[in-house]
């Protein structure tokens, strides 16, 4: 079983109090971007990041745009599940951009990163990192992990929606960014049972197949 949610923003206090009674060993909780816990360094993070490594079940997250890109480049990457993750403590896992993994018998593809709409309120390098922004690379390297896998996937999550999907929720939704019209590309040619991203703080189904979450709990087994 998956548990997906939606933006953490470091509220470590509120992402406990979420749905996730029943939660079992071989479960995991997927939480799609912003997860905002790699942001200083302190001892405080370090320890609520322990904590969490030492449950019984995975907590796997996808970064978005409110994540220190810094501090988070500076863990190892490795592989788990057949993609590239950053191991922060034992089942806390980054769940890197462009990835195909097989978790629980369950193909996932995902891709985290954004763009912060008040990015000019923000400071350079201390409250705002240029690499929430995806790379050219990033994105071929999803291209080619897709095709890898004939573009069949069972669940995609990641942190911004595609293009057409924005359409739907922001009536004044007018200039895409370049991660949405990649995204509505995969979106239009990848075959998947549920897409489920985060970013719009709203929980809502948006079409059969696509999700938004924020504070709620969508179970996918």
């Amino acid at each position: 079983m998956f548990y997906v949610t939606g933006d953490v923003h470091a509220d470590i206090e509120g992402f406990k109090k979420r749905g996730f009674q029943g939660i079992r060993q071989k479960d995991c909780i997927v939480i799609c971007g912003d997860f905002g816990l790699i942001w200083n360094g302190s001892e405080q993070e370090r320890k609520i990041a322990r904590s969490l490594g030492r449950k019984r079940y995975k907590t796997l997250f996808i970064d978005g745009t409110h994540e220190n890109f810094s501090l988070l480049e500076s863990c190892p990457v490795t592989e788990w599940c057949g993609g590239k993750v950053q191991v922060i403590s034992q089942n806390l896992i980054h769940l890197m951009r462009g990835q195909v993994y097989l978790i629980n018998d369950k193909r996932i593809f995902t891709f985290g990163g954004g763009e912060s709409v008040e990015k000019e309120m923000r400071v350079a390098e201390k409250t705002w990192w240029a690499q929430e922004a995806p790379s050219r690379a990033e994105m071929e390297e999803g291209v080619e992990n897709l095709e890898a896998c004939g573009w069949q996937v069972d669940y995609i999550f990641t942190h911004e929606a595609p293009a057409s999907l924005c359409r739907l929720f922001d009536s004044d939704f007018e200039e895409p960014n370049v991660l949405n019209v990649y995204l509505d590309q995969i979106n239009k040619r990848c075959t998947f049972k549920k897409w489920v991203f985060g970013s719009y703080h709203r929980t809502k189904q948006m079409t059969g197949q696509h999700n938004v979450v924020f504070e709620g709990v969508l179970k996918l087994d």
